[in-house]
């Protein structure tokens, strides 16, 4: 049975979601709903960075095509070409140049060893791509098959992350820039880089203010931005380069908790790196089974990471001998991900079940090095279901894109993939209120809703706010909106019972000796 067949509010077609309180959400007209969000007292005292982008110019560059457009064509070496081609694409590349280019010369015998060397190569790659489907795609495809935002050629936004510590965000263009927004400052600073190309995730380093970490096509870029300087465009110098032969397109990172290494992954690509950055080396853990690694989870407490592959199945890594445990026998691969703000519990729904799943970790256990139950449990049931509404018949529900849980774990938000005879989930995040007493419990609040025709590309919790949870939302035209989630958090419940307590008088006689 669908969870979201009782107590559950569909909003208005022309409102727009502006906050949550007393456990409601709270909709307004579209035209209303940016003046009720700056009238919010709570909202009104944060210092988070209000994000502008000139759609237009990024559509310029927004392919490789138009970038090569720009300039003037001169005259290359053999071996400069074969260098080129090596790069972009492979050893195909490189065959395919030398076929086509001695293709009219009659005597020589390099186009006919070229065209026979592509034909094996070819037909060795069919062979493993029969197996791994998603080996053969271009890298712009294999990163938009496998990255959590809906539409990853489309938007103008093609990552986004929040700092850790502080109101700030770093946002990557169809441009190949990044942007980074900090607080009301209004200095934006740019990087760009010659390798920043294809970028599909970004991350900040723990417990650091200035270190940015960026996922592209053939490597990984480490950014340093100093945070005072008044810099808008840093050098290029400022970038540390990770780069590991076969490592790409990478298409997830995730840093330590503590702050000293980072994890990489790509999905054609069957080992996971993990990076000393201060070093510039590498530890290659390799599983063969998988066809690659697609999405990398680390708990917060540090102890375990999360390694999904294209196949049906996933791993979990212990951090501290580094051995892992694999979970089989899904239905599709491991869509979405996320942990419990202690890292006993692990979220995760596959491709083709509307089913979130919760796996249990023990800390405690000696007999299991890994400490993970052996089967999922079901959390809660994402059916498609349809509702009547202004005369009209309204579907939600079904496979999920995304999930995400804010940094206390009381608020779950959740991401619906795109149907074709259903495009009401274009503008739609379900989110539920989470218990845990006993067992994890997921009661639906509602659905936050955007702007009419607005299609939602990603969403993400920002880590510092205070008075509940915020709700970042980054939109196809570029937008990036916030919806804060008022509400008292169950260590702040249970610190004001305290208080109260200890503020009561003792109103009963004491016991004279």
């Amino acid at each position: 049975m669908s969870i979201f067949s009782t107590n559950c509010v569909l909003p208005p077609s022309d409102h727009v979601t502006t906050c949550e309180k007393n456990g409601e959400l709270v909709y307004r007209q579209t035209d209303e709903a940016n003046q009720s969000l700056n009238q919010e007292v709570l909202f009104q005292k944060s210092n988070y960075p209000t994000v502008e982008l000139e759609v237009e110019s990024l559509r310029s560059l927004a392919t490789e095509n138009n970038v090569k457009s720009a300039f003037l064509t001169c005259e290359e070496t053999r071996w400069k070409r074969a260098m080129q081609a090596w790069h972009e694409q492979g050893l195909c590349g490189v065959l395919e140049m030398i076929a086509d280019e001695d293709s009219d010369s009659s005597t020589s015998w390099t186009p006919w060893l070229a065209c026979a060397s592509l034909a094996v190569v070819r037909w060795l790659n069919s062979l493993h791509g029969s197996l791994y489907p998603h080996l053969v795609l271009s890298n712009e495809d294999m990163i938009s098959e496998f990255t959590s935002i809906r539409n990853w050629k489309k938007s103008e936004i093609c990552a986004f992350a929040w700092h850790p510590h502080t109101p700030k965000c770093a946002i990557a263009l169809k441009d190949n820039s990044v942007k980074i927004f900090s607080g009301k400052s209004e200095i934006v600073s740019n990087l760009k880089h010659r390798l920043q190309q294809c970028v599909s995730a970004l991350a900040w380093k723990h417990h650091s203010a200035s270190v940015l970490a960026v996922a592209c096509k053939t490597c990984i870029l480490i950014w340093r931005v100093d945070p005072s300087s008044l810099s808008t465009r840093p050098a290029a110098s400022a970038a540390q380069v990770l780069a590991y032969q076969g490592h790409g397109p990478v298409t997830s990172l995730a840093w330590d908790p503590k702050g000293g290494l980072l994890a990489s992954a790509s999905p054609s690509d069957t080992a996971m790196l993990i990076w000393d950055v201060a070093k510039g080396a590498c530890t290659v853990l390799r599983r063969f089974g998988g066809g690659g690694v697609s999405h990398l989870r680390w708990s917060p407490d540090g102890e375990r990471l999360f390694a999904a592959t294209p196949s049906q199945m996933f791993r979990v890594w212990e951090t501290q001998t580094w051995q892992c445990e694999r979970w089989t026998q899904l239905n599709g691969r491991c869509q979405a991900a996320c942990w419990s703000p202690d890292g006993r519990m692990l979220l995760f729904a596959t491709e083709n079940e509307p089913i979130i799943y919760s796996l249990k970790f023990n800390k405690e256990s000696t007999t299991d090095l890994i400490g993970g139950s052996k089967a999922a449990i079901v959390c809660a049931d994402l059916s498609e279901i349809a509702y009547d509404q202004e005369d009209e018949v309204i579907k939600i529900g079904g496979l999920v894109q995304d999930m995400a849980l804010n940094e206390t774990g009381e608020r779950l938000a959740v991401s619906f993939k795109p149907n074709e005879k259903n495009d009401n989930l274009s503008s739609l995040v379900a989110l539920f209120n989470v218990g845990q007493m006993q067992l994890l419990e997921l009661i639906p609040i509602g659905f936050v809703q955007g702007e009419p025709g607005n299609i939602l590309q990603m969403f993400s919790f920002e880590p510092t706010f205070n008075e509940g949870a915020l709700l970042t939302m980054v939109w196809e035209d570029g937008k990036v909106t916030y919806v804060p989630l008022f509400f008292l958090s169950s260590h702040d419940l249970e610190q004001q019972q305290n208080n109260y307590l200890h503020s009561i008088p003792d109103q009963f006689p004491q016991q004279q000796n």
